[in-house]
């Protein structure tokens, strides 16, 4: 081989690297799509349009069903299963949450 076909060769290989490198980062920042959670915590909005409910701490959650809104408003305290999806959070299960005295 030539200089210029091995200069050329080797400039892709380590683009090739960085940019592998760089997705393999960013993948590991975001959750993976079987991630779930649960929460206990005040709801802040409810958007029936959308299915959107935002929890007092600012996490978005979005019902697969509008059904599962029907009862709910805001300043609730809620219990709430949810999953994350590619799109965000999913609800998985939202009930009324009992304010204990610990």
């Amino acid at each position: 081989m030539n200089r210029p076909a091995i200069l050329t060769l080797t400039m892709a290989a380590g683009l090739a690297l960085v940019t592998g490198l760089a997705t393999g980062v960013s993948r590991a920042d975001a959750p993976s799509p079987d991630h779930r959670g649960q929460a206990i915590g005040t709801i802040r909005y409810v958007d029936r349009a959308q299915n959107l409910v935002v929890m007092g701490d600012g996490r978005r959650l979005h019902a697969p069903d509008a059904r599962m809104l029907e009862d709910l408003d805001e300043g609730d305290l809620v219990k709430l299963d949810f999953a994350h999806d590619t799109d965000g959070l999913v609800i998985r299960s939202i009930e009324p949450a009992v304010a204990g005295n610990d």
